[in-house]
């Protein structure tokens, strides 16, 4: 871990010195929107940049911290020269706990409680006057479990790109339940492979826009990719390998116009009857997404023959994908 432990030193430095900036600029004018987003960002960033290093007391204090400036940046509360003060020891504060935590010693501090339990009461005291209101956001910034596709481009300068993607799939693992990473996290510790894309699934409340946002925002990432996998979609699964009757095949037609997409389940053996062949050809038609496994045997040749069928491109828009 030493040489992440050098990344982390210098990118901290970096953020530590804008941040002390930033907090000066706020010193002279409260009402900069830019100002209190980007000061979010960097203590966002320094938080999972302390988590992946295992610095929890760092990341527990920028965890307190962002909360604040994510309230003060929506303007559910202003900034008075009482909360400049607690601004800035909360600064040093933070300066003196990544220096511990850099040289191995533990942080010890009568003031920390008290700056833990001034940002605190900031927090309840607007829970108190607008608890309502904050209920409603969390639910228009929030949607139903969707599972995601996500991809992550770093940069080619990036120059530790391992301690880089390792702090990129820490970041997911906050934002829900991580169904799957690749290159896996022990992958990239033991530099077996080299971190130049992270792609995840993830299952999670997040809105696709927001989960784009946060990682955007991680230094030397260069493109985000955020898509929403068929799984979270309405989905109308057809096993190929029944026999269907022709009422059966009538209902599967009723529920696959009100889907949005189709999986269609079969073995390697298995034959398909007129009858759904004619069915998948109309999802064609009504542009559903069809998704499907296997990729042997005389089922899966005649659908990937479909894909190249001059007859198919004729009327169907929407490519077949695979898994």
């Amino acid at each position: 871990m030493l040489d992440y432990l050098d990344a982390y030193v210098e990118e901290t430095e970096e953020q530590l010195s804008r941040l002390e900036q930033l907090f000066l600029e706020i010193e002279k004018n409260t009402n900069q929107a830019e100002i209190l987003n980007e000061i979010f960002r960097i203590i966002h960033t320094i938080k999972g940049s302390s988590a992946t290093m295992g610095f929890s007391m760092v990341a527990d204090f920028c965890h307190r911290l962002e909360n604040l400036f994510d309230k003060l940046r929506k303007g559910e509360f202003g900034i008075d020269d009482y909360l400049i003060d607690v601004l800035f020891k909360s600064f040093d504060t933070l300066k003196e706990m990544v220096s511990a935590s850099i040289k191995g010693e533990n942080y010890d501090s009568y003031i920390l409680e008290e700056l833990i339990n001034a940002i605190d009461s900031f927090k309840q005291m607007n829970a108190n006057n607008n608890g309502k209101n904050i209920e409603v956001e969390k639910k228009e910034n929030q949607v139903n479990n969707n599972i995601l596709e996500i991809s992550v481009e770093i940069s080619k300068d990036c120059i530790m790109k391992n301690a880089r993607a390792l702090i990129i799939e820490k970041y997911i693992e906050e934002m829900g339940n991580v169904i799957s990473f690749e290159p896996s996290v022990d992958m990239l510790q033991r530099e077996e492979v080299v971190g130049e894309k992270i792609t995840a699934i993830l299952e999670s409340r997040l809105k696709i826009e927001d989960v784009v946002w946060k990682l955007q925002n991680i230094p030397d990432v260069v493109n985000v990719e955020v898509k929403q996998d068929y799984r979270s979609k309405d989905v109308v699964k057809i096993n190929i390998s029944t026999q269907n009757k022709i009422e059966d095949i009538m209902h599967l037609k009723e529920v696959m116009m009100k889907a949005n997409a189709v999986e269609l389940e079969f073995e390697e053996k298995s034959k398909m009857s007129f009858a759904l062949l004619q069915l998948i050809l109309a999802a064609y038609r009504e542009n559903k997404e069809i998704y499907y496994k296997t990729t042997r045997g005389n089922v899966a040749k005649m659908l990937n023959l479909m894909i190249v069928s001059r007859y198919c491109r004729i009327f169907l828009r929407q490519p077949l994908k695979l898994n």
